[in-house]
């Protein structure tokens, strides 16, 4: 029976130096096969799944929520259930590994006037050796000079363990005593530590906000006629997004500003277009990247973000899935959000928020653009917007005019015209109105069978 085995905490992206686990898949004492996802693991990018390197028996090294640094052992792995419960807690941490002792050679630290001096033994390549001993205690060599220009002698270093520059700093300048110190209150208990994720979130957001000058501008427009336009083709379950996003790319094209960023000095526009949307299903926000949106139909862009969607809800979103985008949208329409102020991401100049509100009448849509004023200005995101607005609009259904109400004089008055003469003497109408001049009148009523029918004056008179 081979010793088990341990496994350790993999690198999953390349900027990431540690991970949280976020759940176990496989319970303590279970058997796990060789390439197994054995755990989920969540970088600043998404929630991966680990797979077990061995076939065995686990027992976790880390809890559910904790964050673990990569290399780190993860999990023991044994051969029987036994051999995994038996393993010493101890032994899940790393012993550390002492460097061979080296030649070592005299050497004299004279501090300044006022100080000791003392005599050290450092090892003979001082030039390339990380630190220099004393007793108890070990000095990076630009701790070494720091101290020799202070004058901090042998009884104020020695005993110390590893110094750095910033230690003999502190020795120099020692802090304000307790009763100089502000008095502070009570240090809060609880409270939920942020993820990974959320906080690579918040660099991301504060890297596109630093140094920029960020403004917004707005346009609103009703889509009652698109949303008709979609539900009577049947396409896109009625939502407006795939359209947006199919407009959006084509017209980026044409305002390379907003898809580039600012280092401060230089603005340099993105090689090619990589359009990120914002998902947040209810396992925090990510920014998936759709890349060529520009040579997508709609109906290819529908299916890429339900496919996007359903990844997310999966957790399978890769971590490259999670990079690289150069201008970003984010949707709060399905939310009745009708405004609200976007916040751009690093290395980015621009983000397009969508709102909407299914109360309002016609169901109001707003295009906002937060945007990077050294990439941009305001007059160009307006035309831009406008742009946009109207390749929107080219796809709503005309509004169908009522028809008007019905003229009850105008109507009696046509069935009057249409009379033939005195339904009683017989006389037509224009034989009627020629003799009798300005004396003649028609008197209209109902026949039995509903029709109008008309009577002289003189019938009427008894005259006739």
């Amino acid at each position: 029976m081979s010793a088990p085995y341990l496994q350790r905490t993999p690198r999953i992206n390349t900027n990431d130096d540690q991970v949280q686990l976020v759940a176990w898949r496989v319970a303590p004492g279970d058997y796990v096969e060789a390439g197994e996802e054995m755990a989920d693991v969540e970088t600043t990018k998404a929630v991966v799944a680990v797979e077990a390197e061995r076939s065995g028996y686990l027992s976790p090294l880390v809890a559910v929520g904790e964050i673990v640094a990569v290399g780190a052992p993860l999990a023991w792995i044994a051969d029987t259930a036994d051999a995994v419960r038996s393993v010493p807690e101890a032994e899940a941490v790393e012993p550390s590994v002492e460097p061979a002792p080296a030649p070592v050679s005299a050497l004299s630290i004279t501090p300044a006037a006022g100080g000791i001096s003392l005599s050290i033994q450092v090892p003979a390549a001082v030039a390339t050796a990380p630190a220099t001993e004393l007793g108890s205690s070990r000095l990076s060599p630009a701790a070494q000079r720091r101290a020799q220009e202070l004058g901090l002698g042998a009884e104020q270093l020695a005993g110390r363990g590893l110094l750095t520059l910033r230690d003999i700093e502190a020795l120099a300048s020692p802090a304000p005593t307790a009763a100089a110190k502000p008095v502070a209150g009570p240090a809060p208990s609880g409270g939920q530590p942020l993820s990974l994720a959320k906080r690579a979130e918040a660099a991301a957001l504060q890297l596109g906000a630093q140094g920029g000058v960020v403004s917004h501008l707005t346009v609103q427009f009703p889509s009652s006629g698109i949303r008709r336009r979609l539900e009577r083709d049947g396409l896109f379950d009625g939502q407006p997004l795939p359209l947006i996003l199919y407009e959006l790319a084509r017209l980026l094209g044409q305002w390379p500003q907003l898809n580039a960023w600012c280092d401060g000095e230089r603005v340099y526009p993105h090689p090619e277009l990589r359009i990120g949307l914002a998902l947040d299903l209810g396992q925090g926000l990510k920014v998936v990247q759709l890349p060529g949106l520009e040579r997508q139909l709609p109906a290819q862009i529908h299916a890429l973000v339900q496919e996007a969607a359903q990844r997310y809800l999966d957790q399978r979103l890769r971590p490259e899935e999670l990079e690289g985008s150069s201008f970003s949208v984010t949707d709060l329409s399905s939310l009745d959000v009708l405004q609200f102020r976007p916040l751009i991401n690093g290395r980015q100049s621009a983000i397009l928020g969508i709102g909407g509100d299914s109360q309002a009448p016609g169901w109001p849509m707003s295009l906002t653009l937060a945007f990077d004023h050294r990439c941009s200005n305001g007059r160009e995101v307006g035309l831009f917007l406008q742009a946009l607005r109207e390749r929107l609009l080219a796809y709503a259904e005309p509004e169908t005019a009522p028809a008007p109400a019905a003229d009850a004089g105008a109507s009696l008055a046509a069935a009057l015209r249409g009379l033939q003469g005195c339904d009683l003497c017989g006389i037509p109408r224009e034989a009627y109105y020629r003799d009798f001049g300005r004396y003649a009148f028609l008197h209209a009523y109902v026949r039995p069978d509903g029709s109008l029918g008309a009577a002289c004056h003189r019938c009427t008179s008894g005259t006739a």
